[in-house]
């Protein structure tokens, strides 16, 4: 029978001491020739990930401010006093509401100047369809017919003479006076005739044209203060948020009952709570990701709940950059989803949290940057290959999103990754 060694008939406890030192050693040289191989070995603790695929959103939080896509400015109609307003500034009125009354008295006058001049225009337009009752015209052709007719009589007389005269019956005097009596008429036919055609020329295609422009101006005219006229009190055209609009002049002051307004002015805005946006900004990099359409996600704090919308408008220019340390900017605008219209009125112009995700890559590879470390080299991999040695390689990075970094070059799809050895 074998003899155990010395060291080994010691106590129980420092043969297990013993046994703990042996494994230590043994596991050294292990990790030592492993070392020599030029191999890598994170050992059972080390994370793992299978390269693949994927696509990688980005969620934007933005804060924006809620505005009406329709604004309708009410101007005044007319020149006169203001002598009723019926409404509250930041007052939610209905469609079909009075909101003001002005006095009238002096469109009223002006409306009655201007039915005269459309009926003159009328009657002048009606002449180039009646040309024989145009009094100028008719007159001409009298003229010119009693012309032609003592043209007519002097010729006769004049050939007659000449007859008497060959026979030497009359005088050549008298020959002579009958035919000068003869040139005459000729002249005074000649000259109805030319006075006929002048007062033809009034009436050509050019001078009808010239009348149906009048016309139809005077009649737009008319009809204008007419509607004017029958527009008062000004009324809502739909239901909204009545404002009354800002003065465009220092020491101007915004309508009142007893203010005097010119037609054209403008008196209040009409802001539909049924149609409403979201605007807010993103920088210079992230626009190209937005797209038409793209839905987001509003929270009103003044509801207390998220409202859907989409993308409607994405300006085509940065706004100006006001300092050097801060990118450019592009607005953008969501259409909100219908709500209650009261509801939605008492959104106009209050902010809220905005969120949207954005497509950052698609079909890419994705790892956790905790499979990434620098080197001399640049940024490296730890590749753990089928028969189990893990090797770096180096690898070509894009951006970093959410604890991701894209892999533009270096790895395929399938391999294994591990996480660096400390």
């Amino acid at each position: 029978m074998m003899k155990m060694p010395e060291w080994w008939r010691v106590r129980p406890g420092k043969r297990t001491l013993a046994a703990l030192l042996v494994l230590i050693l043994l596991a050294m040289a292990i990790y030592g020739g492993w070392r020599a191989s030029g191999a890598a070995d994170v050992g059972p603790a080390g994370q793992t990930w299978q390269v693949h695929r994927e696509d990688v959103d980005q969620q934007l939080a933005l804060v924006g401010v809620v505005e009406s896509a329709r604004v309708i400015q009410l101007t005044a109609p007319f020149d006169g006093v203001v002598t009723e307003k019926r409404f509250q500034h930041n007052q939610l009125v209905k469609a079909g509401d009075a909101l003001l009354h002005i006095d009238a008295s002096e469109l009223a006058q002006q409306r009655a100047e201007a039915e005269v001049a459309y009926l003159k225009a009328q009657e002048q337009r009606r002449l180039f369809d009646h040309l024989d009752n145009v009094p100028d015209i008719s007159r001409a052709r009298r003229n010119l017919a009693l012309a032609q007719a003592a043209w007519s009589n002097a010729r006769k007389k004049a050939q007659e003479t000449a007859l008497l005269f060959d026979k030497g019956i009359v005088s050549r005097n008298e020959r002579d006076d009958s035919e000068e009596q003869a040139r005459q008429q000729a002249a005074l036919a000649q000259s109805a005739t030319e006075e006929l055609a002048s007062a033809q020329e009034r009436f050509n295609a050019v001078q009808k044209q010239v009348a149906e422009v009048n016309l139809a101006a005077a009649q737009h005219k008319y009809q204008a203060l007419l509607h004017a006229e029958q527009n008062n009190p000004l009324k809502a055209p739909i239901s909204g948020v009545a404002l009354v609009s800002q003065p465009a002049q220092s020491g101007q002051t915004p309508v009142e009952r007893g203010s005097r307004v010119t037609r054209g002015q403008p008196l209040l805005n009409l802001i539909d709570p049924a149609n409403l946006v979201v605007a807010f900004k993103v920088d210079e990099m992230l626009v190209r990701r937005l797209q038409a359409g793209q839905e987001v996600q509003f929270y009103s704090d003044v509801l207390g709940q998220s409202l859907r919308g989409s993308v409607s408008f994405i300006a085509a220019q940065a706004s100006p950059v006001l300092s050097a340390a801060k990118s450019a900017e592009f607005e953008v605008r969501a259409e909100l989803a219908h709500a209650q219209t009261r509801q939605q009125a008492a959104l106009i112009g209050s902010t809220g949290k905005l969120s949207l995700v954005l497509p950052l890559w698609r079909h890419a590879i994705a790892i956790p940057v905790a499979f990434l470390q620098d080197s001399a080299q640049g940024p490296q991999v730890y590749v753990r290959f089928p028969d189990g040695q893990v090797r770096p390689r180096s690898v070509q990075v894009g951006e970093t999103q959410d604890g991701k970094v894209e892999i533009r070059a270096g790895l395929a799809e399938g391999e294994m990754l591990m996480t660096p050895p400390l």
